[in-house]
């Protein structure tokens, strides 16, 4: 009964988690998702989405996980300035980053992914992943409706809007195999989607993912020249967070595979890493084992 009433109080009230607008460098914004797996007690708010305000209009930097939390992003934007939104780019295809674009899309923006977002929308998989997520999460996505990228993105790709400049650069395969960073070099900001985190652990499960993949970006995201980055979740990081998740990733790959050529199988290696430097971290419960299983799997097959 009790929580019968806290669904319903969410429903009248709202999600428990409010959504804050903040400011966090010159023209450029943010709202913060909670450190927590999507679900209907806090409306699938469990990432960040920015915009940035140039001469021309908006540049909108990933869209949250549904309509409803999107149209509440635009709604503060539009009180900051009423302006068009020019952009709408998406780090990457999962639901927290993606499923809220159709708003943005709607109010008159280009939306922007990697070709490998595009193929997965195109081949109607993206469909199926929807209906299967709502399944899964009670409804959570029921009013999502997704929507085509206008221009795609193989490699790289400079937008300039107004007088700033916006770099985007394909890092794949690494948390997906449609990850983008956003570069803007006049102000030294990296948006890094779901690439980089600090003291928490990041997710390498999905099906696409590569752990090699992954070091071997951060490595590159090491040589540029950073002054604010920017992600997916977390508060505003500095150029340490890169060192932060390559030690992780690093960490799993060099155990598991030293424990791989000792004959250990994934139970004991599993056992084995269960205490580690990063146990206190924001969702290594959620994230650690789930990791273990799959670069365990990617080591069987690297040459």
């Amino acid at each position: 009964m009790k929580g019968l009433v806290f669904l319903l109080l969410i429903f009248v009230f709202g999600f428990s988690k409010e959504m804050n607008l903040k400011k966090v460098e010159d023209n450029i914004y943010m709202v913060r998702g909670v450190d927590e797996l999507p679900s209907l007690e806090n409306a699938g708010f469990m990432s960040n989405a920015y915009g940035v305000l140039t001469e021309e209009g908006w540049v909108v930097i990933d869209t949250l996980s549904t309509p409803e939390l999107s149209k509440k992003f635009l709604d503060q934007l539009q009180r900051v300035k009423r302006a068009p939104v020019k952009f709408a780019i998406i780090t990457h295809y999962h639901p927290d980053h993606w499923y809220g674009a159709k708003t943005f899309k709607d109010a008159g923006a280009k939306m922007v992914a990697h070709r490998g977002l595009y193929e997965l929308y195109k081949s109607g998989i993206a469909k199926s992943i929807l209906e299967e997520a709502n399944k899964n999460f009670r409804g959570l996505y029921k009013s999502v409706q997704l929507v085509e990228p206008d221009i795609v993105v193989d490699n790289y790709k400079k937008l300039k809007v107004g007088k700033e400049e916006f770099e985007i650069i394909a890092m794949t395969p690494a948390h997906t195999n449609s990850d983008l960073v956003i570069y803007m070099p006049k102000k030294k900001v990296l948006f890094a989607g779901d690439l980089v985190y600090q003291k928490r652990v990041p997710f390498m499960a999905d099906r696409n993912a590569s752990s090699k993949g992954w070091e071997e970006a951060l490595k590159k995201m090491k040589n540029m020249d950073i002054k604010v980055l920017l992600g997916g979740h977390n508060d505003p990081m500095d150029k340490s967070a890169i060192d932060y998740t390559l030690g992780y990733i690093t960490y799993l790959r060099q155990n598991i595979k030293k424990m791989k050529e000792e004959g250990k199988f994934i139970d004991e290696i599993k056992a084995t890493l269960q205490d580690t430097p990063y146990k206190s971290d924001a969702m290594y419960q959620q994230f650690h084992n789930a990791n273990i299983f799959k670069v365990d799997s990617e080591l069987d097959v690297e040459p």
